[in-house]
Protein backbone atom coordinates (compact mmCIF):
# COMPACT_ATOMS: atom_id res chain seq x y z
CA UNK A 1 0.00 0.00 0.00
CA UNK A 2 1.34 3.40 -0.96
CA UNK A 3 3.87 1.91 -3.38
CA UNK A 4 4.54 2.93 -6.95
CA UNK A 5 2.01 0.31 -8.13
CA UNK A 6 -0.55 -1.57 -6.04
CA UNK A 7 0.46 -5.18 -5.32
CA UNK A 8 -0.15 -7.96 -2.82
CA UNK A 9 1.69 -11.03 -1.60
CA UNK A 10 -0.27 -14.22 -2.24
CA UNK A 11 0.45 -17.47 -0.47
CA UNK A 12 1.11 -20.49 -2.66
CA UNK A 13 1.11 -24.14 -1.68
CA UNK A 14 4.54 -25.59 -1.05
CA UNK A 15 5.92 -29.11 -0.74
CA UNK A 16 5.32 -31.38 2.23
CA UNK A 17 7.62 -34.30 2.92
CA UNK A 18 5.43 -37.39 3.24
CA UNK A 19 8.03 -40.13 3.41
CA UNK A 20 11.51 -41.11 2.28
CA UNK A 21 11.93 -44.30 0.27
CA UNK A 22 14.97 -46.45 1.00
CA UNK A 23 15.47 -47.64 -2.56
CA UNK A 24 19.00 -46.32 -2.82
CA UNK A 25 18.29 -44.39 -6.00
CA UNK A 26 15.99 -41.96 -7.75
CA UNK A 27 12.25 -42.53 -8.02
CA UNK A 28 11.84 -44.18 -11.44
CA UNK A 29 8.05 -44.32 -11.52
CA UNK A 30 4.86 -43.65 -9.54
CA UNK A 31 1.45 -45.27 -10.00
CA UNK A 32 -1.94 -45.27 -8.24
CA UNK A 33 -3.76 -48.61 -8.07
CA UNK A 34 -6.76 -49.77 -5.99
CA UNK A 35 -6.32 -47.27 -3.14
CA UNK A 36 -2.53 -47.51 -2.88
CA UNK A 37 0.40 -45.63 -4.35
CA UNK A 38 3.24 -47.62 -5.89
CA UNK A 39 6.76 -46.34 -6.35
CA UNK A 40 9.90 -47.74 -7.92
CA UNK A 41 12.96 -46.20 -6.25
CA UNK A 42 16.31 -47.44 -7.45
CA UNK A 43 15.80 -51.19 -7.81
CA UNK A 44 13.12 -51.52 -5.14
CA UNK A 45 9.32 -51.40 -5.36
CA UNK A 46 7.21 -49.96 -2.55
CA UNK A 47 3.50 -49.68 -1.76
CA UNK A 48 2.25 -46.59 0.11
CA UNK A 49 -1.07 -46.44 1.95
CA UNK A 50 -3.16 -43.34 2.68
CA UNK A 51 -1.28 -42.81 5.95
CA UNK A 52 1.99 -42.73 3.96
CA UNK A 53 3.15 -46.00 5.50
CA UNK A 54 5.59 -47.81 3.22
CA UNK A 55 5.74 -51.53 2.45
CA UNK A 56 8.60 -53.08 0.49
CA UNK A 57 7.34 -55.42 -2.25
CA UNK A 58 10.40 -56.61 -4.16
CA UNK A 59 13.30 -55.80 -6.44
CA UNK A 60 13.38 -54.86 -10.13
CA UNK A 61 16.23 -54.45 -12.59
CA UNK A 62 17.53 -51.76 -14.90
CA UNK A 63 17.99 -48.02 -14.72
CA UNK A 64 15.94 -45.05 -15.87
CA UNK A 65 12.15 -44.65 -15.86
CA UNK A 66 9.72 -47.55 -15.66
CA UNK A 67 6.21 -47.89 -17.09
CA UNK A 68 3.29 -49.34 -15.11
CA UNK A 69 -0.26 -50.50 -15.82
CA UNK A 70 -2.83 -52.63 -14.00
CA UNK A 71 -5.68 -54.98 -14.88
CA UNK A 72 -7.55 -54.66 -11.59
CA UNK A 73 -5.51 -57.15 -9.61
CA UNK A 74 -2.10 -57.33 -11.31
CA UNK A 75 0.38 -54.46 -11.56
CA UNK A 76 2.73 -54.78 -14.56
CA UNK A 77 6.06 -52.95 -14.16
CA UNK A 78 7.95 -52.62 -17.46
CA UNK A 79 11.66 -51.93 -16.95
CA UNK A 80 12.79 -51.55 -20.58
CA UNK A 81 13.60 -55.25 -20.77
CA UNK A 82 12.93 -57.67 -17.90
CA UNK A 83 9.59 -56.81 -16.31
CA UNK A 84 7.69 -57.67 -13.15
CA UNK A 85 4.19 -58.43 -11.87
CA UNK A 86 2.71 -57.65 -8.46
CA UNK A 87 -0.55 -59.45 -7.61
CA UNK A 88 -2.48 -57.46 -5.01
CA UNK A 89 -4.78 -60.42 -4.24
CA UNK A 90 -2.04 -62.94 -3.44
CA UNK A 91 0.58 -60.30 -2.53
CA UNK A 92 3.00 -62.15 -4.82
CA UNK A 93 5.75 -60.20 -6.58
CA UNK A 94 8.10 -61.58 -9.21
CA UNK A 95 9.73 -61.33 -12.59
CA UNK A 96 7.82 -62.40 -15.70
CA UNK A 97 9.54 -65.70 -16.48
CA UNK A 98 7.51 -66.85 -19.49
CA UNK A 99 10.07 -68.06 -22.04
CA UNK A 100 8.19 -66.17 -24.79
CA UNK A 101 8.34 -62.80 -23.01
CA UNK A 102 10.69 -60.53 -25.05
CA UNK A 103 10.89 -57.67 -22.55
CA UNK A 104 8.84 -54.46 -22.42
CA UNK A 105 9.55 -50.75 -22.77
CA UNK A 106 6.09 -49.21 -22.24
CA UNK A 107 2.97 -51.04 -21.09
CA UNK A 108 -0.74 -50.21 -21.14
CA UNK A 109 -4.04 -51.97 -20.50
CA UNK A 110 -6.84 -52.53 -23.01
CA UNK A 111 -9.93 -54.76 -22.72
CA UNK A 112 -8.34 -57.33 -20.41
CA UNK A 113 -4.94 -57.39 -22.11
CA UNK A 114 -1.65 -55.85 -21.15
CA UNK A 115 -0.21 -54.30 -24.33
CA UNK A 116 3.52 -53.57 -24.55
CA UNK A 117 6.24 -52.80 -27.06
CA UNK A 118 9.34 -54.95 -27.36
CA UNK A 119 12.71 -53.15 -26.97
CA UNK A 120 14.47 -52.20 -30.24
CA UNK A 121 11.70 -53.68 -32.38
CA UNK A 122 8.54 -52.90 -34.36
CA UNK A 123 6.65 -55.54 -32.37
CA UNK A 124 3.60 -54.82 -30.23
CA UNK A 125 2.60 -57.68 -27.91
CA UNK A 126 -0.45 -58.61 -25.87
CA UNK A 127 -0.45 -60.91 -22.85
CA UNK A 128 -3.02 -63.59 -22.23
CA UNK A 129 -6.41 -62.28 -21.17
CA UNK A 130 -6.24 -61.02 -17.55
CA UNK A 131 -2.84 -62.62 -16.97
CA UNK A 132 0.29 -60.52 -17.38
CA UNK A 133 2.55 -63.47 -16.55
CA UNK A 134 1.55 -65.51 -19.63
CA UNK A 135 2.52 -64.64 -23.22
CA UNK A 136 1.68 -66.60 -26.34
CA UNK A 137 4.66 -66.65 -28.76
CA UNK A 138 2.33 -65.68 -31.64
CA UNK A 139 0.56 -62.78 -29.88
CA UNK A 140 2.42 -59.92 -31.53
CA UNK A 141 2.16 -57.77 -34.61
CA UNK A 142 4.47 -55.22 -36.16
CA UNK A 143 3.82 -51.53 -36.63
CA UNK A 144 4.83 -51.44 -40.29
CA UNK A 145 3.41 -48.28 -41.83
CA UNK A 146 7.02 -47.10 -41.82
CA UNK A 147 10.12 -49.19 -41.11
CA UNK A 148 10.99 -47.45 -37.83
CA UNK A 149 11.02 -49.14 -34.41
CA UNK A 150 8.14 -48.78 -31.96
CA UNK A 151 9.55 -46.45 -29.31
CA UNK A 152 6.52 -46.12 -27.03
CA UNK A 153 2.80 -46.75 -26.81
CA UNK A 154 -0.12 -45.14 -25.03
CA UNK A 155 -3.68 -46.37 -24.49
CA UNK A 156 -6.22 -43.58 -24.95
CA UNK A 157 -9.99 -43.83 -25.53
CA UNK A 158 -9.69 -47.61 -26.13
CA UNK A 159 -7.08 -47.03 -28.82
CA UNK A 160 -3.40 -47.98 -28.86
CA UNK A 161 -1.22 -45.10 -30.04
CA UNK A 162 2.10 -46.53 -31.23
CA UNK A 163 4.96 -44.02 -31.41
CA UNK A 164 7.84 -44.86 -33.72
CA UNK A 165 11.02 -42.91 -34.42
CA UNK A 166 9.40 -41.26 -37.45
CA UNK A 167 5.70 -42.12 -37.30
CA UNK A 168 2.62 -42.63 -35.15
CA UNK A 169 0.04 -45.34 -35.82
CA UNK A 170 -3.30 -45.89 -34.06
CA UNK A 171 -4.63 -49.40 -33.47
CA UNK A 172 -7.81 -50.76 -31.85
CA UNK A 173 -9.19 -54.04 -30.50
CA UNK A 174 -10.80 -55.61 -33.55
CA UNK A 175 -11.53 -58.88 -31.73
CA UNK A 176 -9.67 -60.95 -34.33
CA UNK A 177 -9.07 -64.53 -33.21
CA UNK A 178 -5.34 -64.75 -33.87
CA UNK A 179 -4.31 -61.32 -32.58
CA UNK A 180 -6.87 -58.85 -31.19
CA UNK A 181 -5.31 -55.57 -32.33
CA UNK A 182 -5.58 -54.04 -35.81
CA UNK A 183 -4.48 -50.69 -37.25
CA UNK A 184 -7.13 -48.05 -37.92
CA UNK A 185 -6.91 -47.31 -41.64
CA UNK A 186 -5.76 -43.74 -42.25
CA UNK A 187 -4.91 -43.08 -38.58
CA UNK A 188 -1.27 -42.28 -39.22
CA UNK A 189 1.03 -39.33 -38.57
CA UNK A 190 4.39 -38.64 -40.17
CA UNK A 191 5.93 -37.40 -36.96
CA UNK A 192 7.72 -39.56 -34.44
CA UNK A 193 9.16 -39.75 -30.95
CA UNK A 194 12.66 -40.45 -29.65
CA UNK A 195 11.91 -40.21 -25.91
CA UNK A 196 9.61 -43.07 -24.82
CA UNK A 197 8.83 -41.64 -21.39
CA UNK A 198 7.95 -38.18 -22.71
CA UNK A 199 4.54 -39.29 -24.05
CA UNK A 200 1.68 -38.19 -21.79
CA UNK A 201 -2.08 -37.74 -21.92
CA UNK A 202 -3.35 -34.18 -21.52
Amino acid sequence: EGGKEPAFLQRAPGLKLLNTLSGGGPVRGLYYFEGFGYAVAGNEVFRLDKGNNVQFLGNVTGEGPVSMADNGFQLFIACNGPSFIYNRVTNAFGQINDIDFPGAVKVGYLDGYFVFNEPNSQRIWVTQLLDGTSIDPLDFASAEATPDDAVALLIDHKEVWIFGNNSIEVWYNSGAADYPLSPIQGAFNEVGCVAPYSVAKL
